[in-house]
């Protein structure tokens, strides 16, 4: 079983903290955005799991902890054994996830596998704005759950939409903060014409910080 890719050490996918990072293949929506487009397909490239664990092992002691990304980690059929793997190496997991399978989030969080539970708002939460984003039917209300379960239950997360200026308007940042009402945990992310998806949007504005600023001046924002 492969990976769709892995970074020994990385300083920016968890803040304050050098990990790991594992990015899983496959995903059940079709951003056309998406930075990842290479791991969208279930077709994985990367190096062997074994491989993986056997390097993370090694280096245990000079880690803060493992980002289990993708594509969609929940989608891995083995997720739950890989999380618990860590846990018992004593690693602390951030999990990426697009929110579409609450009943994981849930079992996660109780289980106690990860430390930090990092999820993807797209658009407000309508069906209408998330398919326009995601590039495919999405069901709206197990969004919702997840982030009511996230919001409940877990012990450390954020909430991340990332701004493309060709899909999203001014009015569509307001009403997802609206939406959420959780300033403290919700992190706007810009977009760059970079590995997407959909090869036309590499040709599209990037999203510029400083607009953001405007609208939000006490919201986080990254890139």
């Amino acid at each position: 079983m492969r990976a769709g890719g892995y970074l020994p050490a990385s300083f920016l996918d968890w803040d304050g903290h050098v990990a790991a990072v594992i990015f899983t293949s496959g995903c059940n929506l079709r951003c056309p955005w998406c930075h990842n487009g290479a791991l969208v397909s279930a077709e994985a490239g990367g190096p062997a799991f074994g491989d993986i664990i056997s390097d993370i092992r090694r280096r245990a002691k000079f880690l803060d902890g493992v980002v289990i990304s993708g594509g969609e980690p929940t989608l891995f059929p083995a997720i739950i054994p890989l999380l618990t793997l860590f846990r018992e190496l004593g690693l602390p997991v951030k999990l990426d996830t697009n929110g579409t399978n609450p009943e994981l989030l849930r079992r996660v969080i109780a289980e106690g596998l990860a430390a930090h539970i990092a999820m993807d708002i797209k658009a407000p939460l309508d069906a209408a704005s998330y398919e326009r984003l995601a590039g495919a039917a999405v069901d709206i209300e197990k969004i919702k759950e997840s982030v009511r379960i996230i919001r409940e239950s877990a012990a450390s997360y954020e909430f991340r939409t990332t701004f493309v200026p060709a899909l999203h308007s001014r009015g569509d940042l307001t009403e997802i903060a609206a939406q959420l009402d959780d300033d403290a945990h919700w992190v706007v992310q810009c977009f760059k014409p970079a590995g997407c998806l959909d090869g036309g949007f590499l040709e599209k504005e990037a999203a510029r910080p400083e607009f953001i600023r405007e609208i939000f001046p006490n919201i986080k924002i990254r890139g």
